[in-house]
């Protein structure tokens, strides 16, 4: 019983900086607010804290000046991300992550190769997958954001968005 409790207490300080992170994702506008959210998440355990982790390199690359600290940021992310995704193929939540990012990244760091498994993987799993279901129409709508969104894409997404 004390493990228990004490695994309840643990999780319930580790989830807020998840939710916060969460929910202001894509709409992180500042390096300050992407070191803040790599400093909070780079201890966390959990699938997705970590997933946010490697998102967070993502979005630092595109605050810093220099080429090579972009490139670095974003090799770390890619690495990470893609090896979360291995360990956890039905995480739709980080294949989401993903899904945006091979979708909004420049053609030239050829990071692409997974756009329609990972949407494929969402849209077969985001109705019966446990999340609550804000945050799920909230991911369909940053997906349906995307640069390179396609019209099937955008129609498959509205149809699951109304059975939510």
């Amino acid at each position: 019983m004390k493990l228990f409790i004490f695994l309840f207490i643990f999780n319930s300080f580790s989830t807020p900086i998840l939710d916060d992170v969460r929910n202001k994702f894509p709409e992180i506008i500042s390096e300050k607010q992407v070191d803040y959210y790599l400093t909070s998440l780079e201890n966390e355990k959990s699938t997705e804290s970590r997933g946010y982790f490697a998102a967070m390199l993502f979005m630092k690359s595109k605050y810093v000046v220099s080429p090579i600290k972009k490139y670095n940021s974003f090799k770390k992310g890619k690495t990470i991300l893609d090896n979360i995704i291995k360990e956890n193929k039905s995480n739709i939540e980080i294949r989401y992550l993903r899904f945006i990012f091979q979708n909004q990244l420049p053609n030239f760091l050829n990071y692409n190769a997974n756009i329609d498994e990972d949407f494929l993987a969402i849209t077969k799993g985001i109705e019966n997958y446990n999340l609550e279901t804000k945050f799920k129409k909230n991911m369909l709508k940053n997906m349906l954001m995307v640069k390179n969104i396609t019209t099937y894409q955008t129609n498959k997404i509205k149809l699951i968005n109304q059975k939510l």
